[in-house]
């Protein structure tokens, strides 16, 4: 996993939150803190620091335990939204 740290070392925090899609055979997504709108065509899950909506096919979630969740289906896009990180100590 050295290729993983390599990426992610200047990620600022964003180690923890990792996807890998598999062609026609759905995806893995680790760091998951919850799972948001779901449906066969469209899916939104939800890591610490942003979203991440899933488009697809015959979408459905094989498995989701502890923060790791494995979808089933034809993924044909993601689309990630970044939300800000939580202000400290009262800044502006």
């Amino acid at each position: 996993m050295r290729l993983y740290d390599e990426i992610f070392k200047n990620a600022d925090g964003f180690s923890f939150a990792r996807c890998t899609v598999v062609p026609n055979g759905g995806g893995y997504f680790e760091g998951v803190k919850a799972v948001g709108d779901f449906s066969p065509e469209r899916i939104v899950v939800c890591f610490p620091r942003g979203n991440v909506e899933v488009e697809g096919k015959g979408l459905a979630i094989k498995k989701y335990y502890d923060g790791d969740l494995q979808l089933s289906g034809k993924i044909l896009s993601l689309r990630v939204e970044e939300t800000e990180p939580a202000q400290k100590g009262g800044e502006v």
